[in-house]
């Protein structure tokens, strides 16, 4: 279900409804935002065979086969994940698996109008898998559409910028995200919880819902945070380390520290009741620090996301910053 997002929503049924969507899209935004989810959702309306008004049927075997990956004119991508002793690594999307998604988009439909590719975390593919797909941005085909997700678009090249019709994702209020989870038949206290603590971010409120270890997460998180702004360079390090063994987890634990760090300067600015949550440790900060740390943690966490770099050193120098 998409939470959210109604202006781009309507923008696409609207291109469609007058034949003049774009051949490829690129959605950019914050991670779990909703990016994903629309494209999904705008792929089963396209496809939908029981179309109610501006919304699929979620019912017909086209709607039922794209939820469940296995539409045969719906091709998704995303970049592998691996674990090797206790080492999540991601691989990016290399050259065969863009040359097969762009074989798969030159033959004609199976069972529909037109075949439709999303490829999630789009910055993450090799340098010829990007020459690659060019190509097909190049020359178009008419009964194919590509949506290209990615939550990093100052590292989508220019050259793919250009080839698409490129649409920004921003935070959904909370009022909002509170209705769509109660639609989903969670309780008020939770949905509540969710909206408020996941920054506008439909897709976190969900996953706080769905598992409630997150919740407890944040509070180790909190600690972990509020231990490191007091601690030695020894015991920075150790953590630096710790955290260099999981980096989709570290992005996630740094996006936490950047919403404590929101909190704090909230609190400082008299603006408390606005924050996530207390955070007595960062309102201890003047305003210039909490700043300061901010652009730290901001610069690492975008490192992270680049495999040409150590993430490792990338944290170590962090920490010895904060």
């Amino acid at each position: 279900m998409l939470i959210g997002h109604k202006k781009i929503w309507d923008f696409l049924i609207k291109s469609a409804r007058q034949e003049r969507l774009a051949h490829a899209y690129l959605f950019f935004g914050p991670a779990e935002i909703g990016k994903k989810t629309l494209a999904l959702e705008f792929a089963k309306r396209l496809l939908c065979q029981n179309k109610k008004n501006d919304l699929p049927c979620q019912n017909c075997q086209s709607c039922r086969d794209i939820e469940k990956n296995s539409h045969p004119d719906v091709f998704a991508l995303a970049p592998r994940q691996e674990e090797k002793k206790g080492v999540l690594k991601t691989y990016e999307i290399g050259i065969g698996e863009i040359n097969s998604l762009r074989h798969q988009l030159s033959l004609s439909p199976y069972c529909s109008l037109l075949k439709i590719a999303i490829i999630d975390d789009s910055d993450k593919m090799t340098n010829e898998a990007v020459n690659s797909l060019l190509k097909t941005l190049e020359e178009p085909s008419a009964k194919s559409l590509i949506f290209l997700i990615t939550s990093r678009k100052q590292a989508i090249l220019p050259t793919i910028f250009s080839r698409c019709q490129a649409i920004g994702f921003s935070s959904v209020a909370q009022e909002e995200i509170i209705a769509g989870l109660k639609h989903l038949d969670f309780g008020d206290s939770i949905s509540a919880k969710a909206a408020k603590l996941c920054a506008g971010r439909p897709g976190r409120a969900l996953k706080i819902c769905r598992n409630r270890e997150i919740l407890e997460n944040r509070e180790r998180n909190f600690e972990i945070f509020s231990r490191i702004l007091k601690t030695d360079l020894v015991g920075k390090m150790e953590l630096a380390g710790e955290m260099s063994q999981n980096i989709p987890q570290a992005r996630e634990t740094l996006s936490e520290w950047l919403l404590f760090m929101r909190d704090g300067l909230l609190a400082n600015l008299g603006c408390g009741d606005l924050a996530l949550g207390k955070n007595e440790s960062c309102e201890k900060l003047i305003n210039s620090q909490v700043c300061a740390v901010s652009r730290q943690i901001q610069k690492t966490k975008n490192i992270l996301g680049n495999s040409s770099f150590d993430s490792k050193l990338a944290l170590e120098v962090m920490m010895m910053k904060i």
